[in-house]
């Protein structure tokens, strides 16, 4: 069968696997592509060849990530360039030489580590274990051996070696602590205004002469380019959805068999009062907490309202200021303990002190919510849908091979095709190499119309899978030359062009020119109200920057010098292709690292130590490369 239908029988979580093991080097078995011979040589590494098979599977790995990273709409044009090539290229070089340092220096794993390592995977897993049948199967169909895979994370497992050791012998001195901590809880006092584009767009006038000037002294800028129709077909999993015959029976059958699906699960709300004991604690000291708790319970079951109770006593500093209350309780989520206390409670009803790890918790149930099962009725049109959708994949799987087969045996026509399979010969508007519309939007639709096979030879095209559920093949319909556009065809676009950067510039000239009288010493609230301009504060705190205005005022505002005795500074930034900021900057307040607790204060120790370590990882890298001795021979990418 057809590779496309391979690939898409592997399934999604082999997929996943590809995308997850693939993020440390986005590469596969780096050692591996190391080994073996080739007649065409890409890279010279220290004495050691990387031959074209090497770099080609590579290659083809990265690309294949990155579709999984950013969906089949990445641009073909991009894999195809020198950047890409070389980049990848790049990575091989210095994942080489890394593998060279690390083997040198005797960073490695042992098989009990690499074992813990592999069985950590989520994906491996089945009910919480490490599950080797599954772990075969997925490494199969992701196209690799197990062999390569492990030898993979060995080198991976001796990387995350040295980089945990750089970032734990990484010094940081308190200073350093210190100048982090003034930074991060760092606060700007700012205020902002915005100038909108449309005032300055109504006042622009383009005259004709203008917009014939700049089409005379561009002429190059206004060329059609070659443009192309093509007819097509296109085989859809949607379009066969529409076709499919679904029966009142099936419906009934699916609903029948399918009633957790569309019965949305009951919930429980709780609050409590926890009275924390530690674990080593004596037993006493628990007896005593145990105790409290007891009597907490008696005097909320008394008519004490519990969320007073909560606020007053409760050791949960995330639940106490809101009065106990945790939200619903999922199954799962909380202590099993605590969670049977949950499920055992009536609303309203104050349970006797139960133990967790934590401590002693008692529970007061505050809503419950029934499970509620959907009509037919209600759900009638969704598993039409469902089933129209699952015969459709199905007719799909099995017209996909034929599909693929009749364009390449029968190249001339697409019409035996479309008669076999009861598709329409479908035609584009025009297109050019780099823009079209309908099924041309499709960078690798316009790539297979211009290609010789297809604008010179008149040929079918190969099958295209433009994604999971659509497939495309185009025949030759029209061409046209590119050629220059006369000043009509084009006068409006030009006139709409010259207006909008007109715009632009009176609208950027406006607000420099209100920055420099700022500057000048005109007040700022009076100069605001003078032009009619809207005055905004700009949050302090920016962890209460959500706004999307705010965060792109924050960018500037965050970059601009710090007042220099009292005096404000003022500044510009675009938020968009239509707004204009002016801002005020009055104040720069610096975090206090005296009222930064212990713990607050070692996690910032521990991210500057991180970030020091990664440097010292990347400096390590680049003294690698530097030292080492490479050749590329870009020719041969």
């Amino acid at each position: 069968m057809l590779t496309a239908i391979k690939e898409r029988a592997s399934g999604w979580i082999a997929w996943a696997l590809v995308l997850l093991i693939s993020i440390p080097f986005a590469l596969w078995g780096i050692n591996s592509y190391f080994e073996g011979a080739s007649k065409i040589t890409v890279a010279s590494v220290n004495g050691v060849d990387v031959d074209e098979a090497v770099y080609q599977q590579a290659l083809s790995e990265q690309r294949r990530s990155l579709v999984q990273m950013m969906g089949r709409n990445v641009d073909a044009e991009f894999f195809a360039s020198r950047p890409f090539k070389l980049q990848v290229l790049e990575s091989l070089i210095d994942s080489q030489l890394q593998a060279e340092y690390l083997t040198d220096r005797g960073y490695r794993i042992t098989n009990e580590q690499l074992s813990e390592r592999i069985g950590a995977f989520p994906a491996f897993q089945s009910e919480g274990r490490f599950d080797p049948a599954r772990y075969e199967m997925l490494l199969q169909n992701a196209g690799l051996s197990a062999e390569g895979f492990e030898r993979q994370q060995r080198q991976q497992g001796a990387v995350d070696q040295l980089r945990i050791g750089l970032r734990e012998t990484s010094l940081v001195v308190p200073a350093m602590t210190d100048r982090a901590i003034e930074l991060l809880m760092q606060e700007r006092v700012a205020q902002f205004t915005i100038l909108e584009l449309q005032p300055f767009s109504e006042a622009v006038q383009i005259s004709d002469d203008a917009a014939r000037g700049e089409y005379e002294k561009n002429r190059d800028r206004y060329i059609q380019p070659p443009q192309m129709q093509v007819d097509y077909l296109a085989l859809s999993v949607d379009a066969l959805a529409a076709q499919a015959v679904v029966t009142a029976e099936a419906e009934q059958a699916f609903y029948d068999s399918n009633t957790d699906r569309f019965t949305r699960p009951g919930s429980r709300s709780a609050s409590h009062i926890l009275i924390s004991v530690p674990g080593d604690a004596q037993e006493t000291e628990v007896a005593k907490a145990r105790d409290k708790a007891q009597r907490l319970a008696n005097q909320g079951r008394d008519g004490t309202d519990f969320a007073a109770l909560a606020r007053e006593h409760s050791d949960d500093p995330g639940s106490a200021g809101r009065g106990g209350d945790l939200g619903i309780i999922r199954p799962g989520t909380m202590a099993p303990e605590f969670e049977a206390t949950v499920f055992e409670l009536h609303p309203g009803e104050i349970s006797d002190p139960v133990r967790t790890e934590y401590g002693w918790h008692v529970v007061m149930l505050t809503d419950l919510r029934e499970s509620i099962v959907s009509p037919f009725a209600d759900v009638r049109s969704e598993i039409r849908s469902l089933l129209s959708r699952e015969w459709a994949e199905g007719q799909f799987m099995v017209m996909a091979e034929d599909f693929q087969n009749m364009v390449f045996e029968q190249p001339g026509s697409l019409e035996a095709t479309a008669d076999f399979l009861g598709l329409p010969i479908q035609r584009t508007d025009w297109f050019s190499r780099d823009a079209g519309e309908g099924i041309a939007t499709h960078t690798v639709v316009r790539e297979a119309a211009f290609s010789d096979e297809v604008r010179v030879d008149r040929m079918n095209s190969e099958m295209i899978e433009i994604d999971s559920d659509l497939l495309v093949a185009v025949h030759f319909a029209d061409f046209r030359d590119q050629r220059q556009l006369d000043f009509e065809e084009v006068s409006k676009e030009i006139t709409d062009y010259l207006a909008a950067q007109g715009a632009i510039a009176g609208q950027e000239d406006a607000a420099n020119k209100l920055v420099d009288r700022l500057r000048a010493g005109a007040p700022w609230a009076g100069v605001l109200e003078e032009v009619g301009l809207p005055l905004y504060d700009l949050p302090q705190d920016a962890e209460d920057i959500a706004d999307p205005d705010d965060q792109s005022v924050a960018q500037a505002v965050y970059a601009a010098p710090v007042p220099i005795a009292g005096q404000a500074v003022y500044g510009g930034a675009r938020l968009d292709a239509g707004r204009y900021a002016v801002y005020r900057l009055a104040e720069v307040v610096s975090g206090n690292p005296d009222e930064i607790n212990s713990e607050e204060r070692e996690q910032i120790r521990s991210l500057i130590g991180a970030r020091v370590g990664e440097e010292l990882y990347t400096g390590a890298s680049r003294a690698l490369r530097s030292a080492a001795n490479v050749e590329v021979f870009e020719e041969n990418l």
